[in-house]
């Protein structure tokens, strides 16, 4: 049974767009969950990378909404991770599992076409190494805008393996957190619209016969 759940991502937002209804759920069954996102701006968003607003606010209140209860914001540069050493990345989630103590990780996909996401994904499956630590499960999950982009780039596909079941109250409470994320949601057709969020969660669900669902690859699992 899970009790300490560590997600680990490289921006404010891909915690709530990959798990945030599971993460609400989660915490709902009791679950003590902690996050580590490792940027902590949009500065790819300009062309000189200036006048970049910081996520911490927006990333605090994501997290009160879902039931998270600890949060660590690094201060890396937004799509610039490629730019630090794997090792001081590794270290970072490394720290993470030996002060929180995990038994389940949930990161990103290496099926993303977020560089971002995909060095995040190693540096996550690092920290959670059999023999090293606590972490008995290892999860990605999906990010729409990233990993279906990198589907229709000719990436690898991700491929679930395990589907959460979701109440309505849950996609709701993952929509409000998004909402907290103010200018990252799009508009319909974007992927990263309530719209878009909600159409997946239905097809998600409709995969294994439920009416919402959120879809994960595990990549370990010690039962």
């Amino acid at each position: 049974m899970m009790r300490r759940l560590l997600i680990a991502v490289a921006h404010g937002d891909d915690e709530t767009l990959g798990a945030g209804g599971t993460i609400a759920k989660l915490a709902d069954e009791g679950v003590r969950i902690s996050l580590c996102v490792l940027t902590n701006d949009d500065g790819s968003r300009s062309r000189d990378g200036l006048n970049a607003t910081p996520r911490s606010s927006a990333i605090e209140a994501a997290a009160k909404i879902l039931g998270i209860e600890r949060v660590t914001v690094h201060q890396y540069g937004d799509n610039r991770l490629d730019t630090v050493g794997q090792l001081e990345l590794n270290r970072a989630f490394e720290q993470e599992v030996r002060e929180f103590e995990p038994d389940a990780v949930f990161t990103t996909s290496t099926s993303d076409l977020s560089l971002d996401h995909q060095i995040v994904s190693r540096a996550a499956r690092v920290a959670g190494r059999p023999g090293r630590g606590s972490v008995r499960e290892v999860r990605c999950f999906e990010v729409r805008s990233a990993t279906d982009c990198g589907e229709a780039s000719g990436m690898p596909t991700f491929r679930p393996n395990c589907w959460q079941p979701l109440e309505a109250e849950h996609l709701e409470r993952k929509l409000e957190a998004l909402r907290a994320y103010g200018a990252e949601v799009e508009n319909w057709p974007n992927s990263r619209s309530e719209r878009g969020v909600r159409a997946l969660a239905e097809y998600r669900g409709s995969q294994v016969c439920t009416e919402y669902a959120e879809a994960f690859e595990v990549l370990r699992a010690v039962l």
